[in-house]
């Protein structure tokens, strides 16, 4: 099943993100709020969690 991953509004001073890595495979089971992928931006990386 694919599921749209939508990454939350930051800040109002964070124009834009990288995607740094991914923490599953293409496949791979994903439980909900289970860390999915890195982001980072201008001043910090986050985890953001599965919806």
């Amino acid at each position: 099943m694919i599921i749209d991953v939508k990454v939350p509004q930051l800040s109002e001073s964070v124009a834009e993100a990288t995607l740094v890595s991914w923490h599953k495979k293409a496949g791979e089971a994903v439980a909900r709020d289970e860390n999915l992928i890195d982001i980072e931006t201008d001043k910090v990386v986050l985890e953001l969690p599965a919806p």
